[in-house]
């Protein structure tokens, strides 16, 4: 059965040790750009293990070609968080000071004094702010000096793979339509995206297929990509890579192949590379790939809402700045402010609220049965992590 169906079966802890001492460890591109997400220390803790790995790593050349494209993009996520704190505690110092004079204005308290209330307020908030100011100041400046990238350029050197010739590529670009109207993974998640775009991932999926031929050995796939088309799930948890993937690359290469997320990769470094790996490191790492995942969730609620793409970019930052979330979503959907109450919640609304959304927006009825799926699928995911 097992050698039949190897794409169900989750590797023994012999098997694991011996991918682990014997595999080709293949970085993708989220992996890479996450550097740039995480405290100095974390960094270092992650590319100490790589460092570590360094005769045993590749990079398929899609995977170096998307890190180049969007590492600009990344730098400016990060510069642009100090912008949107700042005017998030300048918004909630005015409402405050306003909430508070309506409340306890003269005349309408007679032992609270508002005055000496905003000035401790105004001290407080006058603090955080020129501690951001500082932070921002302090933060690098990457665009021209960028010692991330210095890093990961001295660690891949002759470890990226070569690009495809243009007929591959358009071989890959035809197989990809028929794969993708059958839901075969991975890839076919991105094909809202359109054009080229969409086959990004079957590309690299191929590359590494290619590269599995040629090493002739185990292969082990360190990626933050959440999509469901790369990940098999079950009542919100995550059991291992898609089974498709794992009989094809057998199928195809004779090789064993698992994959792991970057926080999971690190816990599992301590066991098989017996490394010192603190758990704070990890934890960040976890923090980044949850919030990413609750981005997901948010995608797939704008989607099955139908909402414009310009509402994305602010529900990305909705767990870290929900005023500002729901004053842009309120701007993007001009929906009633009920529907946005419901919205304001994201990834875990209730069955409730979203009854009140599709009323007040007037959805269809599908895309409350995708969104109530959604919320199904974050309380179970939930509920399993706190047993």
């Amino acid at each position: 059965m097992k050698n039949t169906f190897p794409g169900y079966y989750r590797p023994t802890e012999d098997e694991l040790s011996e991918m682990w001492e014997n595999c080709l460890f293949v970085l993708d591109a989220n992996v890479l750009l996450n550097l740039y997400r995480y405290s100095p220390e974390t960094r270092e803790e992650l590319l100490g293990i790589l460092e570590g790995i360094s005769d045993r790593l590749w990079v398929p050349h899609q995977a170096a070609l998307e890190y180049h494209r969007n590492r600009l993009g990344v730098i400016k996520q990060q510069a642009v968080a100090y912008d949107s704190v700042q005017k998030l505690l300048s918004d909630s110092r005015k409402k405050l000071e306003n909430d508070l004079r309506s409340l306890t204005g003269k005349g309408r308290h007679p032992f609270v004094d508002a005055d000496h209330l905003l000035e401790r307020i105004t001290i407080v908030f006058t603090e955080i702010e020129e501690e951001m100011k500082g932070l921002s100041q302090e933060h690098p400046d990457l665009i021209d000096e960028d010692p991330i990238r210095d890093a990961i350029t001295a660690l891949l050197e002759g470890k990226i793979g070569s690009p495809y010739p243009s007929e591959r590529i358009g071989e890959i670009y035809k197989a990809g339509k028929t794969r993708y109207e059958s839901k075969i993974p991975p890839g076919y998640q991105d094909a809202a995206k359109g054009n080229t775009r969409q086959y990004s991932d079957l590309v690299l999926w191929f590359q590494i297929i290619d590269q599995a031929k040629a090493a002739k050995g185990p292969i082990i796939l360190v990626i933050d990509d959440r999509k469901d088309d790369w990940w098999l799930r079950f009542k919100g948890q995550t059991i291992g890579p898609r089974p498709e993937l794992i009989n094809e690359i057998v199928s195809e290469a004779g090789v064993s192949f698992y994959m792991y997320s970057a926080d999971p990769f690190m816990e599992h470094a301590r066991e098989y590379l017996e490394r010192q790996i603190s758990q704070q490191a990890i934890e960040e790492v976890r923090d980044v790939r949850q919030r990413d995942e609750e981005y997901s969730r948010a995608v797939h609620l704008a989607r099955a809402a139908l909402l414009p793409y310009e509402t994305l970019e602010a529900m990305r930052a909705a767990t870290r700045l929900p005023h500002e979330a729901l004053e842009a979503m309120r701007a993007a959907t001009q929906l009633p402010y009920e529907a946005l109450e419901a919205m304001r919640a994201a990834t875990q609304l209730p069955y409730e609220a979203l009854e009140a959304m599709r009323a007040a927006a007037q959805l269809p009825y599908e895309a409350l049965e995708a969104m109530r799926q959604v919320e199904e699928e974050a309380k179970e995911s939930d509920e399993e992590a706190d047993e």
